[in-house]
């Protein structure tokens, strides 16, 4: 089992707006592809940093769903409305492999 997160953080003052942009892409990429993502505000840290995060059975098919939304002109445009409230530069991905669901030797 891969997990894939990505973290954005938001401007000061777009709180409202930026989640209202994110639950949109979430909803649109779950409708799309067909990928079920969960939208989390962190609880501590940096203010206003939000994760969406996603469950995929192996790399491959990560990968494979990465390819699909770059040709995505739907997704495309959604990015760019949601870079208008989130802050540069602070957008971060993680890859987490989860091994206990890994068979033994």
């Amino acid at each position: 089992m891969i997990t894939f997160v990505r973290r954005v953080r938001m401007r000061n003052g777009y709180f409202d707006e930026a989640m209202e942009l994110l639950r949109k892409r979430k909803d649109y990429l779950e409708q799309q592809h067909g990928v079920v993502i969960d939208l989390r505000v962190r609880f501590g840290g940096p203010v206003g940093e939000v994760a969406l995060v996603s469950h995929h059975r192996d790399a491959g098919e990560l990968e494979r769903f990465r390819s699909r939304l770059i040709a995505d002109q739907g997704s495309g445009r959604l990015l760019r409305e949601i870079a208008k409230v989130t802050l540069p530069g602070e957008t971060h991905d993680e890859i987490w492999m989860d091994l206990s669901l890994s068979p033994g030797p």
